[in-house]
């Protein structure tokens, strides 16, 4: 879908005209967790991302962010271990660009393995790619005045 926003019309439904039961707007972990259990209970769902599947998290937050963390406390810990009598521990960073390759590594592989290897398990959710924005149409505002 590019740079335009994701059509959850009854157009672009899959597989027909039928359109969307549910709308679910981010494909990151409570994403997936809303799009999976809407097609779980029956829904057609329209689960829409905009950027690298697999939301913040997996990309750029949580899994890359922790990955370095551990690494720095095994360079630390290895250093701390004189304070114990009869250990001594070493460890020196020899390849950053080979700990930062691992780091992407584990992000692909988890990227893959928990989100994009699933969707198509689920044939009632169609991944759309590209911005979410609510509109209201005229059928929409004319029912919500009758309320």
């Amino acid at each position: 879908m590019g740079g335009s926003p994701a059509d959850c019309s009854p157009e672009a439904a899959k597989g027909g005209s039928e359109g969307f039961d549910l709308a679910v707007i981010g494909a990151g972990s409570a994403g997936f967790s809303a799009a999976i259990r809407g097609a779980e209970l029956g829904a057609r769902v329209a689960l829409i991302g905009h950027g690298t599947i697999g939301g913040t998290c997996v990309n750029v937050g949580c899994v890359p962010s922790k990955t370095l963390i551990r690494a720095a406390e095994t360079l630390h810990q290895a250093e701390a271990a004189s304070r114990f009598a009869g250990i001594r521990g070493r460890a020196d960073l020899e390849d950053w660009r080979a700990l930062v390759a691992q780091k992407d590594e584990l992000v692909s592989g988890l990227r893959q393995s928990k989100y994009s290897d699933l969707l198509p398990a689920y044939n009632t959710i169609a991944y759309l790619e590209g911005p979410a924005r609510l509109a209201v149409h005229d059928f929409v505002t004319r029912w919500a005045l009758n309320l």
